[in-house]
């Protein structure tokens, strides 16, 4: 039998740092399990770390936000370079191989985010709107509508099933004429875009946006106006700034050769 007690802290990670960052570590807060967040410097770069216990991290809501948190009370200060929750090393000894032997990918992907934020943005069509648009722009479509409704759908299966495929096509038409309407507004103020999995049938657009901190606030301004140019027909969810996750590849795999 393996003695448990003889087994050390693991070391959580929440992401990297330039080491010469300007970073007020007095003011890193807690993290994960409500343990204090440090700095271990290595090869020219600062990992933020805390300790946890041995074995893997619960993927809950709670630990999940304490580590946003983490990156995000640093990303007001300096740039980071997010890790994937529950990225444990299991020694800081281990931590310090694996920065070291990692450190020239490390360093140029930190070069590749220096000084941006990621911005998040959302779109969906609201209830109802962009099916009576279609209605009304398509007069055939709105005839072949009107007939069916006094028709039993037993008689008129083949024809709801080609009314369906009519809005469907024209429904598609829409959303790529409003998504390339907002990127043409939005891409002149961010460096790359990551177009994101779309999370329900009214969602039109989901796109994170890298943005160099001085472009920021125009970019807000420039949401701003599309918001009220459009809010009236989609909804949109605006987040940001957060580290640049979608941003980032590291092999997940980082730490396996000190462990």
């Amino acid at each position: 039998m393996s003695d448990r007690s003889a087994v050390g802290p693991s070391i959580y990670v929440y992401g990297l740092l330039h080491h010469a960052a300007a970073l007020d570590g007095d003011g890193l807060g807690a993290g994960i399990g409500g343990h204090s967040v440090r700095l271990v410097s290595n090869s020219g770069l600062t990992a933020l770390v805390s300790t946890v216990e041995p074995g893997s991290v619960a993927q809950t809501r709670r630990n999940m936000v304490a580590h946003t948190a983490v990156l995000e009370r640093v990303l007001a200060q300096v740039t980071v370079l997010p890790l994937r929750f529950g990225t444990v090393a299991p020694s800081e000894a281990a931590l310090s191989v694996c920065v070291a032997g990692n450190a020239a990918s490390f360093i140029a992907a930190l070069r590749g985010v220096d000084g941006r934020v990621e911005l998040g943005v959302k779109a969906s069509w609201r209830d109802g709107v962009v099916f009576d648009e279609i209605i009304s722009a398509d007069h055939a479509l709105r005839a072949l509508r009107d007939r069916l409704r006094s028709r039993p759908a037993s008689e008129t299966y083949y024809e709801r099933v080609e009314l369906g495929r009519r809005i469907e096509a024209a429904l598609a038409v829409r959303r790529a004429a409003e998504t390339a309407d907002i990127l043409r507004a939005l891409m002149p103020l961010a460096e790359r875009q990551v177009e994101l999995r779309t999370l329900a049938d009214d969602m039109i657009l989901n796109r994170a946006f890298l943005v160099l901190r001085e472009h920021e606030e125009v970019f807000d301004s420039r949401m701003q106006a599309i918001v009220e140019d459009r809010g009236a027909r989609l909804q949109f969810r605006y987040v940001g700034p957060v580290p640049p996750y979608n941003f980032v590849q590291l092999h997940t795999d980082w730490l396996a050769a000190a462990t």
